[in-house]
């Protein structure tokens, strides 16, 4: 253990190792630093936002600042994944534990960040109660003002950074030294190309969700194909699939189910228990029960009436 955290040390004192840091918090819009199992700084806070550095210069609320830091990555560590949260002035940051053998050695802690308004419904845990801000905020309006300045960031960005940040963490214990440089390189290449797709349209980000289900109607279609394909997190998909089509995964596949029913339907050699399964419905009752919630007929008497 001692000669893994020696490893540890060394790397992430390097220069190069700090120079990675640096980008990669240059590309995410989040401040990151890298601490040991104390909280003690190995790194140099790699964009750090005024907002943060002047608040923490207000004992009480520094006092805060350190409770939020402690419990985020306690969390970390109790879950042994990124937790993300808000600290108890409504900023969001991020804790990633480097962990060895159920043992926490220290993290990488990212954020200084609100999120975007436009994801206002999604819930993020704060550990902390409120600071009183808008007191805060009148006596100090300087302070308001790096407030507001601080980055609006995704939540899927956000969660994408966080992903990052664990594979830079497990590369730390796995493979420290040369090697762990070299990969978090890649992973830092990786992430600006994620940047660049991060620029797409919702529509084209749905896209291949889009292509796969015309394609795999008729199969059993999970969530977690549907994200994969988009190079998404399920949770980010979820919420951002029915803002662009106005209706959750589920019905917007059965809709396209129910249409290409309709169409089969017109063959009359066609039995309704064939056309249930063709169009993936393993059960023709439930099948006939989405037909008629949908179309207000059963299949049998819609085909009746085209057939006229």
């Amino acid at each position: 253990m001692n000669d893994t955290w020696e490893k540890l040390y060394d790397t992430v004192r390097t220069k190069e190792f700090q120079s990675i840091q640096d980008n990669l918090a240059k590309s995410s819009d989040l401040a990151i630093i890298t601490v040991d199992y104390k909280g003690r700084p190995l790194t140099a806070h790699s964009e750090c936002s005024s907002f943060c550095e002047k608040i923490r210069t207000i004992p009480e609320y520094a006092k805060l600042c350190e409770k939020c830091d402690s419990h985020g990555g306690l969390e970390a560590a109790r879950s042994k994944e990124p937790f993300i949260y808000l600290c108890h002035a409504n900023v969001i940051d991020v804790a990633v534990p480097i962990m060895v053998n159920d043992m926490y050695l220290g993290g990488i802690m990212a954020g200084q960040i609100r999120l975007d308004p436009s994801e206002s419904e999604v819930e993020i845990e704060q550990i902390y109660r409120p600071s009183d801000l808008e007191g805060l905020f009148t006596d100090n309006p300087m302070l308001k003002a790096d407030y507001d300045e601080l980055p609006l960031v995704s939540f899927h960005k956000i969660e994408a950074t966080a992903k990052i940040l664990q594979t830079i963490c497990k590369y730390m214990v796995q493979n420290p030294g040369e090697k762990l440089l070299d990969e978090l390189t890649s992973s830092v290449e990786g992430f600006n190309h994620f940047e660049k797709r991060n620029n797409l349209t919702n529509e084209e980000l749905l896209k291949p969700a889009i292509h796969y289900i015309s394609e795999h109607y008729s199969e059993k279609i999970r969530l977690k194909q549907l994200a994969h394909v988009c190079n998404v997190s399920e949770s980010y998909f979820s919420r951002l699939f029915p803002k662009n089509y106005g209706k959750n995964v589920t019905q917007y596949i059965n809709d396209i189910r129910i249409n290409k029913a309709k169409l089969l339907l017109s063959n009359q050699e066609m039995t309704v228990n064939y056309i249930a399964r063709v169009c993936g419905y393993d059960d023709s009752s439930y099948f006939i029960k989405c037909f008629k919630k949908s179309n207000g007929v059963t299949p049998q008497e819609y085909r009746k009436a085209i057939g006229q």
